[in-house]
């Protein structure tokens, strides 16, 4: 989440200790515990996959691929991160599909990226019962919108199946276009990523892999009360998820409302050259719309939108002073478009003896 967002989370009486939402009776009398319903994804698997074009005049052939799906957790599982490498006749590619648990509502939400563009899909959404995950969001065919549905089911302890379908009609029927088949290798994720260095723009968070001790001065309310600085200190761990393209932080502070749980999922679009930068908090499950920037001359500049003190108003966050044990970062919102800053947020990370 950032960092305006982050301080007002932590400064809510709700703690780290604060019990998480019961399932609902009908789950609890089947053993569904919603926010533990994806521990059986934890771990490395191959995966089997058949996946078709879906248009409006009808279905493509099917093409096969073979690869490798690793998903960890996050949060102690009220999140994880999915990678997935496959090739096949249809090509080569990589993804990202991030899975966050929403403690309100009692469901998840799965939103997928592909290496191509770096761009989160619009989410969809579900929850798991008699055995089965059963998630529903739109999406386009040929233009049009229309209703995905997507499945887990036959879960073992070493197995599952997963597919996509679309439906042209609301629901009355569905015509699927993604199958995949997964067998188990390992228990526990396979972290390790290969990476190249490199100087180009899709090396811009580079510096910034491994784990960190942070502090932190931020105001809960910049545009009512911009003198009431609170003081934050916390952990910063970040990591590869792909080399050149997607990268995860998972930023743990403590402060006068307790402890914050957040993460900032990086996503490099090639196109553009440009990177997304996607951020959550653990007790909303929420994603925030991405701030985009980039990295020049050793600066860091990324804006984007958000809601302080219930006005929309433009975000900028400044990565600066950047050394092999020490970075910075400074946030400020704007009301005017940019023509003035209020800082809200100054956070100093070292490492190292």
């Amino acid at each position: 989440m950032r960092a305006t967002t982050i301080l007002r989370t932590c400064l809510l009486t709700l703690v780290a200790t604060t019990a998480w939402p019961s399932p609902s009776a009908a789950d609890a009398a089947q053993g569904v515990d919603q926010q533990h319903a994806f521990d059986f994804h934890f771990g490395t698997w191959k995966t089997q996959i058949k996946s078709r074009d879906v248009t409006a005049s009808g279905v493509g052939a099917w093409t096969e691929f073979t690869g490798t799906v690793i998903d960890q957790p996050l949060w102690n599982g009220r999140a994880n991160i999915e990678k997935i490498e496959a090739a096949g006749a249809g090509g080569h590619f990589q993804g990202v599909t991030l899975f966050l648990y929403n403690p309100k509502s009692g469901q998840w939400s799965e939103q997928f990226a592909g290496s191509s563009n770096g761009t989160l899909q619009e989410p969809s959404y579900g929850e798991f019962a008699n055995g089965r995950g059963v998630f529903h969001a739109w999406t386009e065919v040929a233009g049009k919108k229309v209703l995905q549905r997507d499945i887990w089911s036959n879960i073992t302890p070493d197995s599952y199946h997963y597919e996509i379908a679309t439906s042209p009609d609301g629901g009355k029927t569905w015509v699927t276009g993604f199958v995949a088949q997964l067998t188990r290798l390992k228990r526990a994720p396979d972290y390790d990523v290969h990476h190249a260095q490199g100087s180009g723009p899709e090396h811009g968070f580079d510096f910034n892999m491994g784990r960190w001790t942070t502090r932190i001065r931020a105001v809960a309310k910049p545009l009512s009360s911009p003198g009431a600085w609170s003081d934050l200190s916390g952990t910063h761990a970040v990591y590869r998820l792909w080399d050149d393209w997607a990268n995860i932080g998972q930023l743990e502070v403590d402060g006068p409302g307790g402890h914050s749980e957040d993460l900032a999922l990086r996503l490099y679009d090639r196109k553009t050259q440009q990177w997304r930068v996607y951020f959550a908090n653990s007790k909303t499950g929420t994603l925030d719309p991405p701030m985009v920037g980039g990295f020049k001359d050793g600066v860091g500049t990324f804006v984007g939108m958000d809601e302080v003190e219930g006005k929309t108003v433009q975000v900028r966050n400044v990565w600066s002073g950047i050394t092999a044990k020490s970075c910075r970062q400074d946030w400020a919102v704007s009301t005017d478009g940019g023509a003035t800053w209020v800082p809200t947020w100054t956070s100093v990370d070292t490492r190292g003896g």
